[in-house]
């Protein structure tokens, strides 16, 4: 389903009426998983064919490439090719994150002769939209999964997460502030924004997802903010979005 606009409130979760789901229920993520590969989606039926395109996946914070191996090799069935990002553990100096993030995508762009498509799980998406801003020579299509693309990110986690993102992301706010600075920016006309999300996200206020460019596409799912990268609806978009 497209998402109807709202006006985002972000730190303010009773403004709409929205209470941020328990952390607990998080742990719904493994029977997402399960759910996923029973389902014929999983299998590629009823999706479109993909063209060949190189695909990068960026993990969300604290995550690495390797919880996106579902992922990938649905990818792989479907038609793409996808690529890992290299990144070990996502946490560290913003700036750095970055700057690997923007050469791995120089490498895969200049092997394969063209722009290529990002898809970025929480804050992997974050980073998405950063490198479709300040690199479109590089990224074609962005597909963002849960991620706060609306003002500062932080804001929009939960305390959790912001406390350890306090304790993990090195370097100052000043830093990270320029960093992060192309978040804000419109997206060039050329490149394409999808964004996925949902309402029982314990992790990123879901309404931190919406409205992050006037041209965006923005699609409502069920389910956990860990899950989304193993959600059956959100392959269904996917490949939707992708044959696009």
């Amino acid at each position: 389903m497209v998402a109807e606009r709202v006006a985002p409130a972000i730190g303010d979760a009773a403004q709409d009426g929205w209470r941020r789901p328990s952390l607990a229920l998080e742990q719904r993520a493994g029977i997402e998983l399960a759910e996923l590969l029973s389902n014929p989606v999983y299998y590629g039926l009823g999706v479109p064919r993909g063209d060949g395109r190189r695909v990068l996946l960026i993990p969300g914070f604290m995550g690495s490439d390797s919880y996106l191996s579902i992922l990938s090799g649905w990818l792989r069935r479907s038609g793409y090719r996808p690529a890992q990002s290299g990144i070990s553990f996502n946490a560290g100096s913003l700036r750095w994150l970055l700057g690997n993030v923007e050469r791995r995508c120089e490498d895969l762009a200049i092997k394969d002769g063209g722009r290529i498509t990002v898809i970025g799980h929480s804050l992997g998406g974050v980073f998405a939209r950063v490198m479709a801003v300040s690199r479109p020579d590089l990224v074609e299509d962005v597909v963002t999964l849960g991620s706060p693309l609306v003002g500062n990110p932080r804001r929009a986690a939960h305390p959790m997460v912001q406390a350890l993102g306090d304790a993990l992301i090195m370097g100052d706010r000043a830093e990270e502030e320029r960093a992060l600075a192309d978040l804000s920016r419109p997206l060039p006309e050329d490149v394409r924004l999808t964004s996925i999300y949902s309402r029982q996200d314990a992790i990123v206020d879901y309404r931190s997802c919406l409205d992050a460019d006037p041209r965006a596409q923005c699609f409502e799912v069920r389910g956990t903010h860990v899950g989304l990268a193993w959600n059956a609806s959100v392959y269904r978009i996917l490949g939707r979005a992708l044959a696009q």
